[in-house]
């Protein structure tokens, strides 16, 4: 996990009182009576006024901003060019933050993300795909491509896109349970160039493709040659889906290449130096990743696992490395809602309330909590091991507007010679994000 004293990235210092508010917001908006038609409605005599207490004037002028957004939602639904028929969709996240070495009165702002994509209809059914995202401050080319759906390879897609492994890295970032991916991602292969099919039949779902190098993807480049596969199974029972599935992939470099393996933390808001980094490994030659995911959806509960392996074979008879990782969760949506299992990818798509927000309650409240471990120590290279417990609140207004909070502690952290080795920091972080 990276901590306040580190370089900053583009921010800004802002109020103080960012992250309080934003709690008394989302208290003050969820704790609301909802309001739903009701064939026992109340009559106008009945006094239906909320008994807590008002909000201060500052969550006051926040949740009328809340409101006016939400009720504006304004390009929901997207932009749809009348000539060129292009559709133009896409989201913007804005975080804050407060660690611990810092204290809470030291908020730190930044610009997470901004995506926008396009979409066409081509000729003979044809679709083409461009996303482009300013991921902390860098402008990044993420999926560029051609897809269609074909009688006898499922959906083939052409170009630049994620490859198919991993729950959570193959899902949409805007849909995770919590504000950042787990620091598993440092064993997951991200962003490349090349061919995938994807198709299911009954309970099984899969997706393979064979891969080249592609652009940056968070920093991170692919090299080499890779092929890559995804697995999984769906159970449908009376108390809900349960999701298995198998990861496989295998990339060669080729002599004298260097490889990397690093992630983010999981509160990303500065651009100092990751924690876990394993820095350029020399005389890398191929790397073999493997996965297991489980997850199961029961009404309002929810609960969600994987476990990642990586082998670093080396030239020059240096020993293989290898790296290891996993996180599990769990959620309660205490409005009633479900998570959307999609089963055309077997991933987690978007949580849509029952009941938008219409300024004065609805909308779906979550609770999660995360416990997830990366290991990139191994033999003579020392990437860092990271061990972090994670509280997180979700209030979805509606299928636009998003408001979280993560508590994010750093159970164990160990990193010879890095000045967090030892350490427990913890940070505190809330995320406005709304798509269209």
């Amino acid at each position: 996990m990276r901590t306040g004293p580190g370089r900053q990235s583009p921010t800004c210092r802002a109020s103080r009182r960012f992250l309080p508010t934003l709690a008394c917001v989302m208290l003050a908006g969820c704790v609301t009576p909802q309001s739903r038609p009701d064939a026992q409605s109340p009559s106008p005599t009945q006094d239906t006024t909320p008994t807590a207490s008002p909000p201060s004037a500052d969550s006051g002028a926040a949740a009328d901003a809340l409101r006016r957004l939400s009720l504006f939602r304004p390009l929901e639904g997207g932009i749809n060019t009348p000539l060129t028929h292009i559709q133009i969709h896409g989201y913007v996240m804005v975080d804050a933050a407060a660690y611990s070495s810092r204290g809470l009165g030291d908020t730190q702002f930044s610009l997470r993300r901004a995506d926008i994509n396009f979409q066409r209809q081509l000729w003979r059914d044809w679709l083409f795909y461009a996303d482009t995202q300013l991921v902390d401050g860098r402008l990044e080319l993420k999926d560029i491509y051609l897809r269609k759906q074909t009688p006898y390879f499922g959906v083939v897609t052409i170009g630049n896109q994620q490859e198919p492994f991993g729950l959570e890295q193959y899902g949409s970032f805007r849909n995770t349970t919590f504000l950042e991916r787990a620091t598993t991602s440092a064993l997951a292969p991200s962003r490349s160039i090349g061919i995938t099919s994807s198709d299911f039949h009954g309970p099984w779902i899969w997706s393979y493709g064979f891969f080249t190098a592609g652009g940056k993807d968070e920093g991170r480049q692919q090299r080499g040659l890779a092929l890559t596969g995804r697995l999984a199974y769906m159970l449908q029972t009376e108390r809900g889906p349960y999701h298995l599935a198998i990861n496989y992939s295998t990339r060669r470099y080729g002599p004298d290449n260097d490889q990397r393996f690093d992630s983010a933390p999981e509160v990303a808001l500065n651009s100092g130096d990751h924690f876990l980094d394993t820095g350029n490994i020399t005389g890398s030659n191929r790397v073999q990743r493997y996965g297991l995911e489980a997850a199961h959806v029961s009404g309002p509960f929810s609960w969600q696992s994987e476990y990642m392996e990586a082998h670093l074979q080396r030239d020059n008879g240096l020993p293989t490395l290898r790296f290891q990782g996993w996180y599990a969760f769990a959620s309660w949506m205490l409005t009633g809602e479900s998570r959307n299992y999609r089963e055309s990818n077997a991933t987690f798509g978007q949580v849509v309330p029952q009941v938008a927000w219409n300024g004065h309650g609805g909308g779906a409240l979550e609770l999660a909590v995360r416990l997830s471990r990366t290991n990139l120590n191994d033999h003579d290279v020392r990437g860092g091991q990271e061990t972090n417990l994670t509280l997180g609140v979700n209030w979805y207004l509606d299928k636009s507007l998003r408001l979280s909070a993560n508590v994010v502690h750093a159970v164990d952290l160990s990193k010879p010679g890095n000045p967090y080795d030892g350490k427990h920091p913890s940070a505190l972080v809330g995320r406005l994000q709304y798509q269209f």
